[in-house]
């Protein structure tokens, strides 16, 4: 049997791609926001896309300097996303609070942070602007992965158990390929 959904929940059908953690900053100021609509588009030059909430601390900061790290990390931490998207960077340090270790990035001011599985440096390079929502277009300046979670060419999801934001503060967590 087919049901009726309803079109405020039909992006739940395709939204369980990893919950990532973009760090932003400027050097004084950062933020840390789980952001669950992050998506690569282009292979070359290397771009990635997101949504992000108009006027959210997040996208004042981008905003303001224009770089990002799409921080990916492993099922483990679950309760540390949800922290960071149920407070405010602007009243508190979140990577810290959160429990995190942040660590200069190579190419841009926002940190990475240490316990990832793997992160992405990214500088923008388009906005498009939506009711309530900024689509920010980053292309990637250097990226790096643990070995262990990487066979050469693909992520090892099995190893990696990315969390899937399914809505509703719920996750999924991937265990093996298919």
């Amino acid at each position: 049997m087919r049901l009726d959904l309803p079109v405020t929940k039909a992006y739940r059908l395709i939204n369980h791609g990893p919950c990532c953690l973009i760090a932003t900053g400027d050097g004084e100021r950062r933020n840390l926001a789980p952001i669950n609509w992050t998506m690569p588009i282009q292979d070359e030059p290397p771009l990635v896309l997101m949504a992000v909430e108009k006027g959210v601390y997040t996208d004042d900061l981008l905003q303001a300097n224009g770089e990002f790290v799409v921080n990916v990390v492993g099922g483990e931490w679950v309760r540390q996303i949800l922290f960071c998207g149920q407070n405010s960077g602007r009243k508190m340090d979140k990577l810290t609070a959160a429990g995190f270790t942040p660590l200069p990035s190579k190419t841009v001011k926002p940190p990475h942070l240490m316990e990832t599985i793997g992160h992405m440096e990214c500088r923008v390079v388009n906005i498009h602007a939506y009711e309530g929502i900024h689509l920010y277009v980053g292309q990637v300046l250097y990226a790096e992965v643990e070995s262990e979670f990487f066979d050469g060419e693909y992520l090892r999801v099995e190893a990696a158990r990315t969390p899937h934001h399914i809505g509703g503060g719920r996750f999924a967590v991937t265990e093996k390929l298919a």
